[in-house]
């Protein structure tokens, strides 16, 4: 997948703490507060406080509420620590060189459910013999949006709202707004992918894929022909007894997917069309979307889900090929996917996997690259990394 954004270099690193002030080593650390399982979910919260759901709404406290408030939020009320820290890092190519950048944002509960943004901070590092540049800086109770000059451009004072809720025209801590922007989530729902679509422009796959119909007919019809050739050809690759894909349009402005199979005589339709074929395109259709219509980063939930073994060895494979045909350019998008398959986790090497698992009610994340045993093990070939799943080897219990 290729990164589409102004700054393609746009690499991001995520850290959570329970103290405010004080900033998370940068490594996987043991979560305090409930996050659920998956730590996608973290970075669709940050999506999340930074766009709102509803124009003219509040998006930090949307999303808060939406998770059933700041108190279920922080380890489901079984804490009196009531703040929350988040920091990001990265670097960005927006403003031309790669500079280096530091974010973070504490938020404090309340009593009856409200909360309040008791810091914010966004650092830019232009280099190693000038100060960093605080584009975001806390002073009391106000929030300030500074230049590069380290000119205020915007003050912010009500503590409910995150800065980057803001769009502020011309101010250069705009590229880490753009690059959240960019970020899409998937969670893939085969039934919801079942139903038609109405005709009209799309500028990419919904979370659920319940856009797909419309999706693939934009790629086909807005000069992306490219894009949805390759689709079509790694599926009969990977499935022999299909012929093609074709979109059906009705007079009603609506278009359904559907598949003609080699010896069948009559098309298959949206409806009749398997769970896994569904997903499995949907899967490729970001892969080879065309650049202008990709992401920075994806968050894909089991990717497992719904596909035969084969078709994941192939999904993984076509992914890895264009992950390294992007990044020979530095234009690869980030991706972020959570598994329960040994199969997954055997496609994948050793340092591309975070493993995560509950353990006292907190959710704790752990490297298995960190422990040299593992890299030998690997290195002698005894076993794969889809074994030591199932033995147990990855988690760090007991370190």
């Amino acid at each position: 997948m290729k990164s589409a954004n102004k700054n393609p270099s746009q690499e991001f690193q995520i850290f959570e703490g329970r103290h405010a002030g004080t900033r998370p080593a940068k490594r996987p650390r043991r979560r305090k507060h409930g996050w659920e399982k998956q730590p996608h979910r973290l970075l669709k919260f940050i999506y999340e406080m930074t766009f709102p759901s509803q124009p003219g709404s509040w998006a930090l406290t949307n999303a808060a509420f939406k998770r059933g408030g700041f108190d279920e939020i922080v380890w489901k009320g079984a804490t009196n620590d009531q703040i929350i820290s988040i920091a990001l890092s990265g670097t960005t190519s927006y403003h031309g060189p790669d500079w280096p950048w530091d974010y973070e944002i504490s938020i404090q509960g309340e009593r009856y459910g409200n909360f309040r943004v008791v810091r914010e901070s966004l650092q830019l590092r232009r280099g190693t013999d000038i100060p960093a540049d605080d584009l975001i800086e806390t002073v009391g109770v106000e929030r300030h949006l500074c230049d590069i000059q380290r000119q205020r451009r915007s003050s912010i004072q009500d503590p409910s709202r995150s800065a980057l809720e803001y769009e502020i025209p011309d101010w250069p801590g705009n590229f880490l707004r753009y690059a959240i922007a960019s970020w899409h989530f998937y969670e893939l729902v085969p039934f919801a992918m079942r139903s038609p679509n109405q005709t009209g422009k799309v500028g990419f796959l919904q979370e659920h894929g319940e856009n797909l119909s419309q999706w693939l007919l934009n790629l086909q019809t807005e000069h992306y022909d490219d894009s949805f050739a390759r689709i079509q050809q790694v599926l009969k690759d990977s499935l022999p007894q299909v012929s093609g894909l074709f979109s059906s349009q009705t007079q009603q402005a609506t278009v359904a997917l559907g598949c003609r199979e080699k010896y069948l005589a009559r098309p298959v339709t949206l409806t009749q069309m398997s769970a896994g074929e569904l997903a499995f395109i949907a899967f490729l259709s970001p892969i080879y979307g065309p650049p202008e219509l990709t992401g920075g980063l994806y968050c894909v939930e089991d990717i497992e889900n719904y596909l035969h073994p084969r078709l994941i060895e192939t999904l993984l494979q076509v992914l890895r090929q264009s992950q390294e045909e992007w990044g020979r350019k530095g234009q690869a998008a980030q991706i972020v996917m959570t598994t329960h398959s040994p199969l997954v986790v055997d496609r994948t090497k050793l340092d591309e996997i975070l493993f995560v698992e509950k353990r006292e009610g907190a959710t704790v994340c752990s490297r298995p690259a960190d422990k040299a045993n593992l890299q030998k093990v690997l290195q002698d070939g005894e076993v794969g990394l889809g074994d030591l799943v199932y033995s147990g080897a990855l988690s760090d219990a007991g370190r």
